[in-house]
């Protein structure tokens, strides 16, 4: 799962909003910087509180930005070259993750944005921007990603279950 912070505040002020929330655990496994460098906030095996009902079954990684620096209600891919190279980096790692323990990522992964939970009101099977719980992360994260896991064995068209989590 990709997020932005929706914020240009530190990884510190980030951890403290949690805290306000009553949050025992991060809401990402990763954070990424500005420069690239990757924070590891948790270990992959940990539930985060990324997306609301789905937690148990992704990995949550996010990077800084994601907002206009002016106006932070407006949502704008803020990603630097070295973010988008270290958010790829971290996918990378998160599936071999995911195959070391034994799971098929031919069949099992999705590589979602934390917007595209958000519901197809009008059932055209297309999340429209008006339909968006949230813009987070601020980019298409399926088309940007999807050359990780379309095949003939994995259509576009498989569907997550929430959890309790």
């Amino acid at each position: 799962m990709i997020h932005c912070q929706a914020g240009h505040g530190t990884l510190e002020s980030m951890q403290a909003f949690w805290k306000t929330k009553g949050w025992n655990a991060p809401g990402y496994h990763t954070w990424v910087n500005y420069d690239g460098t990757r924070e590891k906030l948790t270990n992959y095996e940990d539930i985060t509180n990324g997306v609301k009902g789905f937690n148990i079954q992704c990995i949550n990684i996010c990077y800084r930005g994601g907002v206009q620096r002016e106006n932070v209600t407006k949502a704008l891919d803020t990603r630097t070259v070295a973010q988008k190279s270290a958010l790829l980096e971290e996918i990378f790692d998160a599936i071999n993750w995911l195959t070391e323990n034994g799971k098929d990522c031919t069949v099992d992964l999705m590589i979602l944005g934390h917007r595209d939970f958000s519901k197809d009101l009008n059932k055209s099977g297309t999340i429209e921007p008006w339909e968006r719980i949230k813009e987070c992360p601020s980019f298409d994260a399926i088309p940007e990603y999807n050359w990780l896991t379309i095949s003939a064995e994995n259509p576009p068209s498989k569907q997550l279950l929430p959890h309790n989590r």
